[in-house]
């Protein structure tokens, strides 16, 4: 497996996003992490940065945002070619874990997992050691 060496958090409430960012950090100094209060945000920053090959190899991806929502993120990813949908592993993140969530999110072959807010060092460490180790 790759070596994790980017990762994308979007949420649109910006203590979670600070938090996500201090916890990654943490973890491995070497990581590259951005942030984006939306989906519209983070699909910008993917589009502005594909033909440089920068594409975040990980997605931390609320469900619940204003203007773009994890969901519409997902219809708009989806259409990306497949260099970079498979250079990208997306965990969708919501406040409640539910099979029905769990299950809709699933649904999509982008998403490779899904976890319940808040998210902490430990489940972190748990899901970057289950996708790139």
């Amino acid at each position: 497996m790759k070596e994790l060496t980017t990762v994308l958090l979007i949420d649109d409430d910006l203590t979670t996003n600070f938090l996500n960012k201090f916890f990654v950090a943490q973890l491995d100094s070497n990581l590259k992490v951005e942030t984006a209060n939306n989906g519209k945000e983070a699909i910008d920053f993917i589009e502005a940065n594909k033909d440089n090959q920068i594409f975040p190899m990980m997605v931390i991806l609320d469900t619940n945002m204003p203007e773009c929502n994890g969901w519409q993120f997902l219809e708009f990813f989806n259409k990306f070619d497949e260099v970079v949908k498979s250079q990208t592993k997306i965990v969708m993140i919501t406040p409640y874990d539910s099979p029905e969530s769990r299950g809709k999110a699933l649904q999509d072959p982008n998403v490779k997992d899904t976890a319940q807010k808040p998210l902490s060092d430990i489940k972190f460490r748990a899901l970057i050691n289950k996708h790139f180790f």
